[in-house]
């Protein structure tokens, strides 16, 4: 009778095991139906090629324009085609967004620069200036272009960068004598 209770579970023992071991039918996973991605930037309008390249900074009008002063370095700025300037402000690099509105005004075609981001060195000498400019730089709202090489940048309070092509500012020539 022992060998009978023995067999008899160890064949329950056996029955439960196989049991858990038969497969079910597998489904697949579903997945889900991949939409595409739409951006949703608004386009920006392409960089008029009068703009675009390299400028240096030759004044900066403040308090509306009535106090110029000119820069004791050099200052640049560059604007290129993904909508980005960048440029030296006498000290730091910088670099930041620009966004051509398309609005027009007494001023010029409307631009906003910014916001700006720059390394931080310290140039005793040179601080001050270039954080007027980058201000001013950041307070942008329009721009001129005069014979591809003037460009007039307004701010919204109304003070000025005035730049030119590097290769329209005149070199001075060591020893020369003023006419």
């Amino acid at each position: 009778m022992k060998v009978l209770t023995v067999g008899i579970i160890a064949i329950a023992i056996l029955a439960v095991l196989f049991a858990g071991c038969t497969s079910q039918p597998q489904t697949p996973p579903t997945t889900a139906t991949a939409q595409p991605v739409v951006p949703t930037t608004t386009a920006q309008p392409a960089l008029p090629q009068e703009l675009a390249g390299n400028w240096q900074l030759t004044s900066m009008g403040v308090q509306e324009g009535t106090a110029i002063t000119y820069p004791t370095t050099a200052i640049t700025l560059v604007f290129g085609s993904d909508g980005t300037v960048s440029g030296n402000g006498g000290c730091n690099n910088y670099n930041g967004p620009y966004t051509l509105t398309g609005a027009v005004t007494d001023k010029g075609s409307g631009i906003t620069i910014g916001p700006l981001t720059s390394t931080k060195m310290y140039c005793q000498t040179t601080s001050e200036q270039e954080n007027t400019y980058l201000n001013m730089l950041q307070d942008t709202m329009a721009y001129d272009v005069d014979s591809a090489t003037k460009l007039v940048l307004t701010g919204k309070s109304q003070n000025v960068l005035i730049f030119q092509r590097p290769s329209a500012i005149p070199k001075q020539t060591e020893g020369m004598l003023p006419a």
